[in-house]
């Protein structure tokens, strides 16, 4: 009889046991991670970041982004790297189920909600959280979907971005190489730097003269040009080098939004470089006495920008 039992107990123990393992196995198919395609970077055309306090629209015409709706330059390098992350996303564990989402920063008032298209059509979609402690994730959430979830890569800061953040700040280019002269006038048009891309002066005495004429078509090459000052004295490679080091890619700090380039008038200093093409950079007087930066406008930018402190010292002042 106690035999008996000891079988039907067991018969129990395997039934339940058997039961557990279907239960467990059918649990494993509720956590499977979603399968995100992977994009191609030419498919994305258009970007969408909506935050609590801003919505940034990016659209991608002739390989150039632009900040819409009035159609600022973007910093490619900066949505080429947004747009990498998008096309690769990859989810690699599966967080919570609780739908708290504030530990997470995935609730309204602090997640990057993230649409990416092309034309009309919305190719990915999803929400971006804080970094992860592994500092190696980011939590994140997608579309219909109330589950959290690790995503591969920590890039939460690529995305956490304003719209002038995003804006291209080069508001000068130019090539050492194409510039043959360099002007800077105050604002009453006193020349405070002037320096010039010119023949090295030779002085010409019968005897070099003879000597030019002995010499072979070979011999004759172009004359070494080499950077003078305003009364042909040689300047300084290492004071040209830090010059253009300083103006041959010049970046704003930011740009003046509530103003256009002809609100600016009376320069303070004005620089032009004359070569393959002409660029002017014009400086104004400080808005405020204690700003660290000075309004300014350039030839090769359509909006009005600041100009740091130091820059401008460093191209006038030294």
């Amino acid at each position: 009889m106690k035999s008996k039992k000891e079988y039907i107990l067991a018969g129990l123990v395997i039934i339940i046991l058997a039961a557990y393992l279907v239960i467990h196995k059918t649990d494993k198919t509720h956590y499977e991670l979603p399968v995100i395609p992977e994009l191609a970077q030419s498919d994305i055309t258009s970007i969408t970041i909506s935050k609590s306090d801003q919505t940034i629209e990016l659209k991608k015409k002739d390989d150039k982004w632009l900040i819409y709706p009035k159609k600022y330059p973007a910093n490619n390098a900066k949505v080429d790297a947004m747009v990498d992350i998008i096309k690769s996303l990859k989810v690699t564990a599966l967080v919570s189920e609780s739908k708290n989402y504030h530990p997470y920063e995935l609730d309204p008032e602090n997640k990057i909600a993230i649409q990416a298209g092309n034309g009309e059509k919305v190719l990915r979609a999803f929400d971006i959280g804080k970094t992860a402690p592994s500092n190696r994730h980011t939590f994140i959430k997608m579309p219909g979907d109330d589950r959290i979830y690790h995503a591969r890569e920590n890039f939460k800061n690529k995305f956490n971005n304003t719209k002038d953040d995003l804006r291209d700040k080069t508001v000068l280019s130019v090539e050492k190489s194409q510039v043959q002269q360099v002007e800077i006038k105050d604002k009453d048009g006193n020349l405070v730097l002037s320096m010039k891309h010119a023949p090295i002066k030779v002085e010409v005495t019968p005897e070099s003269e003879q000597a030019d004429e002995k010499k072979a078509p070979q011999d004759n090459i172009a004359p070494e040009l080499v950077w003078q000052d305003a009364d042909g004295n040689p300047v300084k490679d290492s004071d040209i080098n830090n010059f253009f080091n300083n103006v041959s890619n010049l970046q704003c700090q930011s740009y003046i939004t509530d103003k256009t380039k002809a609100d600016f008038t009376g320069p303070m200093y004005t620089l032009t470089m004359t070569g393959a093409k002409t660029v002017t950079l014009s400086i104004f007087d400080k808005i405020n006495k204690d700003d660290n930066a000075y309004p300014a406008v350039s030839s090769e930018n359509d909006y009005p920008f600041m100009l740091p402190a130091y820059k401008m010292d460093k191209m006038v002042k030294h």
